[in-house]
């Protein structure tokens, strides 16, 4: 029998007394107990797992000067950091048709590839790395090697120079900076660790929003090289400013040794959710990667194809936001909701596609939706996780969704340049849709491992 398994059962009389069970971990704290009672009040709040001992860990103060200084911090960063990662459609479609132009689309897919794969797959290092030394020790290097990556990337005119100055450096910079950012907010919140964490992952959407259209008006204006150095002073300073808000709340840990680091497989709870997160990844990322080609494909304008990254991003802002409603709906609920809408539109709209004011309208719509998605992954596995635990635990799952994220954009690449025409397109739409339905599948069964009751908030 299984931690959560033993302590609900020991807590039968107060678990019997609520829609939505808790799947807590064994403690004795004291305050763990209260804090963990205290979630469980109301039938409306979502399950959450109990804090560390009292000795070493008071409750997380659900706001204050620091907490939220904290979702500032993360919200520069990840404004910068994701929110150019999100715009590298129109670097796509840029290469196309300047430095790159005798390469094939999915060749250079390959550069954003590698540079997402890099992001999720050092998560599992830099949350390790933040949960024993701080924030700072992760954030610190991974902001220089950003802004680094952008002012190298000014200076080249190859292919190979583009992969390791935007796929390779940029990727391992992103890596340090993301998966701390979206973590360390959920140290500071538990009833509303949701609304923090959207609020902070909502930098990336606006990012992704503003960016494009700066690179798309500034490649027109001042030329590649220098606009690429004018974003990199940008980045430069803003995140200057994310590293000064930022705190780290947990006391630094010994980090666990290597051999443990695929442990919490052994959790069915995780391993189901991470599983089911995984393939969301692979699936939710091709349309990032290819709106802005399939528009001018449609007959938009260079200019407004390279805002469909905008539109699309700006959705994604909204979804972010809104994402906050999952404190009150259940974390798992409005996960699994979203990533089967994700699925629907990608297999009943995107193939369908045929103007560009249809296109915008999906780009808003589908943003919306994968705006949950991002926002909640953070808040869905602190919710099965131990507080000590959620930075190594959130980094897993992103090192391991690596590979699907590094696979899903060459092999949407691969279905245009071998179907030409309308045919290509719709397999990207039927491939990443029938992926996306499995990750949800996925998700689903862990939210009712976690609660079998159909109406509870989870």
């Amino acid at each position: 029998m299984t931690d959560i398994e033993k302590t609900v059962a020991l807590d039968k009389t107060e678990v019997d007394d609520r829609s939505s069970p808790s799947p807590p971990f064994t403690t004795t704290s004291t305050i763990a107990v209260d804090e963990s009672a205290e979630s469980a009040k109301s039938s409306e709040g979502p399950t959450e797992p109990p804090a560390a001992p009292a000795s070493t860990l008071p409750p997380p103060p659900d706001g204050g000067a620091h907490a939220w200084m904290t979702v500032a911090g993360s919200f520069l960063a990840v404004f910068v950091q994701f929110g150019i990662a999100n715009a590298f459609g129109v670097f796509q479609g840029y290469y196309e048709t300047h430095f790159l132009a005798e390469y094939k689309p999915q060749d250079i897919s390959w550069i954003g590839g590698v540079q997402q794969f890099l992001l999720f797959f050092g998560g599992l290092f830099s949350g390790r790395a933040m949960d024993a030394y701080g924030g700072h020790a992760v954030f610190i290097p991974g902001s220089i090697l950003i802004v680094l990556s952008l002012m190298l990337t000014s200076l080249c005119t190859k292919y190979y120079q583009f992969m390791l100055a935007q796929g390779v450096l940029f990727g391992l910079g992103s890596a340090l900076v993301f998966s701390p950012a979206v973590s360390i907010p959920s140290q500071w919140f538990l009833k509303r660790r949701a609304l923090a964490t959207s609020i902070a992952v909502a930098g990336s959407g606006l990012g992704g929003t503003l960016w494009p259209i700066v690179l798309n008006r500034l490649f027109a204006e001042i030329g590649f090289a220098w606009t690429l150095r004018t974003v990199g002073f940008i980045a430069l300073a803003l995140l200057a400013v994310a590293n000064a808000l930022i705190r780290t709340r947990l006391p630094r840990r010994k980090p666990s040794p290597l051999k443990n680091t695929f442990v919490p497989f052994k959790d069915p709870h995780y391993a189901l959710l991470a599983c089911g997160l995984m393939a969301c990844t692979m699936a939710i990322f091709n349309p990032f990667f290819y709106i802005t080609v399939n528009a001018s494909r449609l007959g938009a304008s260079t200019s407004l194809a390279f805002y469909c990254v905008s539109f699309l991003n700006a959705g994604s802002t909204v979804g972010r936001l809104f994402a906050g409603v999952a404190d009150r709906w259940g974390r798992f609920n409005v996960l699994a909701g979203a990533s089967g809408l994700v699925s629907i539109f990608l297999l009943a709209f995107w193939t369908t596609l045929h103007s560009v004011p249809a296109l915008i309208a999906f780009a808003v719509l589908y943003g919306f939706l994968v705006g949950f998605i991002i926002s909640l992954i953070p808040p869905a596995i602190a919710m099965i996780s131990k507080p000590h635990e959620i930075g190594a635990r959130v980094g897993l799952v992103y090192t391991c969704g690596s590979i699907f994220v590094l696979t899903g954009p060459p092999i949407s690449g691969a279905f245009v340049t071998a179907y030409p025409g309308d045919r290509g397109w719709q397999y990207i739409g039927v491939f990443s849709g029938l992926v996306a339905a499995f990750g949800t599948i996925l998700v689903t069964l862990a939210r009712f491992k976690v609660n079998p009751k159909v109406f509870a908030i989870v």
